[in-house]
Parts: structure tokens; C-alpha cells; sequence
């Protein structure tokens, strides 16, 4: 059957947060002056904390203004909460692949494309971030969709958005366990295995974008 829709993930896939989160937040309070085995001691008791299931924004925001101030009351500075919450989330460092874009702008030129990620809800504007909103039919977010990967729930949900039958589809993530998800329910999955090649690379390898297209970069 004729491939018509493909499913990305998204982080590690088309984008990464380069610096981790725990770097994220060290560098900050390092530069505050904190030493960094006490900030490492305040990381360890806000990770106590139990993350719920969040499916929208002021969930979310309530669960690491929990998480933040924690850090910050161990620090004796709760004041830091907000430049802890603004300054060392996740989506505000994001940044694409090199290839992503291009190898983007020439697969929507035949199939459509659709996102399946487990991930916050603030993992949607990251896709406004970075200019990429464009090239989706659809961006399923675990938050949204009240299921994760690699449970059969999100796939089925995909599919009802995108409207085609398993057979039609394409499912591209960089975890073994999601690939295995997929194809669990019914979807043909392709693992990114950024340690040997990247997307184009993979893409390229099975035939579904053309090595003429990587001399044309």
C-alpha cells in the first residue's frame, strides 16, 4: 500500500535541548554564586517530587513552580522560582538538527507529516520556535492525547486525526521501545539512531527521500 503519512518524533528527532536540564539550572545558579553541592543537593530533593500526568499549560506550570521553588527554598531564595521557571525550561532551548528543514521541506512535498511525542504541553510552541509548525497535519502530544508512547492509545489517536489506515503510515522515533509500540499496533517503524546517521541519512537509506536530494543541499 502506498505510503502517505509520516509520524516524527520530536525530541531527538527533529530537535534537541542541547544542555540538559540539570546543566540548565547549574549554570544559572552558578552564575548566582551558589556552590554547586549545594545547588546538586537541592536538584536531588526536588526530583522527590512525583510528576503527574499534565494535559494543559496551567498544569504544567503549577507542577515546576512546585519543582523550581523547591530548589529555590532549599537555596534560602525563593525568589528565584520564576528566573529558575523562565530561564531553564525546556522548550526555550531547543534547537532544530541541521538536517531537519530541508529534509522537512522535502518530504511535505509528497507525504503528509504528522508528530508523535511524548512530551508538555509547552512542547506545542517549540514548533512556533523553531518554524517548523508548517510542515504537520497534526502535532500529537501525549499531554493532549491522555496516552504516551508506546502504548497502543496514542497510535490509534494519531490515526483518527490523520484519517488513513495503518498500512499508509510511517513511524520515525530514537527509542527502540516506541518503535516496537508502533509496530505492536500495526505501523512500520523506523529507528533514528543519531550515533550512526541522522534523519536524512535514515530517510535516504530507505529509499523514501532520494540521494539526488542531498547533492542538491
Amino acid at each position: 500500500m502506498t505510503l502517505k503519512v509520516i509520524f516524527l518524533d520530536a525530541g531527538g528527532v527533529l530537535f534537541e535541548a542541547f544542555i540538559k536540564g540539570d546543566d540548565r539550572i547549574r549554570r544559572l545558579l552558578v552564575e548566582r554564586g551558589y556552590p554547586l553541592q549545594q545547588i546538586d543537593a537541592a536538584i536531588l530533593k526536588a526530583k522527590e517530587i512525583e510528576i503527574p500526568f499534565v494535559t494543559n499549560w496551567n498544569e504544567e506550570e503549577q507542577y515546576f513552580k512546585q519543582y523550581y521553588g523547591l530548589i529555590a527554598r532549599e537555596l534560602g531564595d525563593i525568589g528565584l522560582t520564576n528566573e529558575l521557571i523562565y530561564f531553564a525550561h525546556y522548550a526555550g532551548h531547543c534547537e532544530l538538527f541541521p538536517e531537519v528543514k530541508a529534509v522537512l521541506e522535502e518530504l511535505s512535498k509528497t507525504y503528509r507529516l504528522s508528530v508523535i511525542s511524548n512530551a508538555l504541553p509547552s512542547m506545542d510552541w517549540v514548533f512556533d520556535w523553531l518554524g517548523i509548525r508548517k510542515y504537520f497535519d497534526s502535532i500529537i502530544l501525549s499531554a493532549f492525547a491522555n496516552a504516551s508512547k508506546p502504548e497502543a492509545a496514542i497510535y490509534r489517536f494519531a490515526l483518527e486525526q490523520v484519517g488513513v489506515t495503518k498500512e499508509e503510515c510511517l513511524f520515525i522515533d530514537d527509542k527502540i521501545e516506541n518503535i516496537e509500540g508502533a509496530e505492536l499496533f500495526g505501523i512500520r517503524g523506523l529507528y533514528l539512531d543519531r550515533n550512526r546517521q541522522d534523519l536524512r541519512e535514515l530517510l535516504t537509506e530507505q529509499q523514501i527521500l532520494s540521494s539526488s536530494a542531498v547533492l542538491k543541499e
